[in-house]
């Protein structure tokens, strides 16, 4: 692969977007061997601007002798020549300290919510995370809706098997919304559902920032009784990927928000005040 810089950016301000989709490791070489072009041409700054970030689902040692692969992408970042990463919705909020170069993490909660704000009667509605760890990213969602929230009890014994038990709250007779980082294999997701059906929920939608879809995740999904999959754009779904449920959402307006502030020295982080 070869990238030569053709146009004059001595003393600039520059933001490279490379998501992390697939083909995965031909976009990261080709951010890396881009970032490097432009460090090379002398550029006042460097903002990698990272809508999927997928390494982050890499971020600690739970086997052993494994690679912590969410570290080791912040780290040839860096060396690559990045000043400064703009990203969205990690999988884990402790991968934002991997960097030891200043990290913008946006969030999608806000329009997420403001969809299902004029969607749903939110007074009948509940949001639900899928376990025990994305219950803080859950509770955001719903402090956002003012909704109440509930929480599956969830172990996972592999990688593809997961096992559920209680339901935490009360989802009778109520909109239950499922909300989390991504769609993988959507094996979690399937089994919330099921779960939440035998807890008597009314109907299942899910808000969701990473589309990813991969595995058997099209047909777990169009083969659920989920109404509603909204999602954003920070993946492209193909056509043969894309049902009816799916309702596609952007954040280009918040990156672009993001990115003038970012330019001109504003907090990002008032964006969601």
């Amino acid at each position: 692969m070869f990238i030569q810089v053709r146009e004059n950016v001595r003393e600039k301000d520059i933001f490279v977007i490379q998501s992390f989709i697939h083909p995965v490791s031909d976009n990261i070489m080709e951010l890396m061997i881009t970032l490097d072009a432009l460090r090379s041409a002398s550029v006042k700054r460097i903002t990698a601007v990272i809508p999927y970030y997928s390494y982050a689902r890499s971020d600690k040692k739970d086997a052993p002798r494994i690679s912590i692969a969410g570290r080791l992408m912040a780290d040839l970042l860096k060396t690559a020549g990045a000043n400064r990463v703009l990203t969205i919705d990690l999988h884990s909020d402790s991968v934002h300290g991997f960097f030891s170069m200043p990290v913008d993490h946006l969030t999608a909660i806000p329009t997420i919510c403001d969809y299902f704000r004029n969607r749903l009667d939110l007074s009948k509605s509940v949001v639900v995370a899928t376990d025990a760890g994305g219950a803080k990213r859950a509770g955001r969602f719903a402090k956002k809706l003012n909704t109440s929230i509930a929480i599956i009890d969830k172990r996972r014994l592999s990688d593809t098997d997961v096992v559920q038990g209680l339901v935490v709250g009360d989802v009778k007779g109520r909109d239950a919304i499922i909300f989390d980082d991504e769609i993988s294999t959507g094996g979690t997701l399937i089994t919330t559902v099921n779960t939440l059906e035998e807890a008597d929920a009314r109907n299942i939608y899910v808000g969701v920032t990473h589309p990813v879809l991969c595995g058997p995740a099209v047909k777990n999904l169009r083969d659920s009784s989920i109404e509603e999959i909204v999602v954003t754009n920070t993946i492209e779904i193909p056509d043969e990927k894309m049902m009816n449920k799916i309702k596609v959402l952007s954040v280009a307006g918040l990156f672009a928000n993001a990115i003038r502030r970012i330019h001109i020295g504003e907090s990002v982080g008032a964006l969601f005040k």
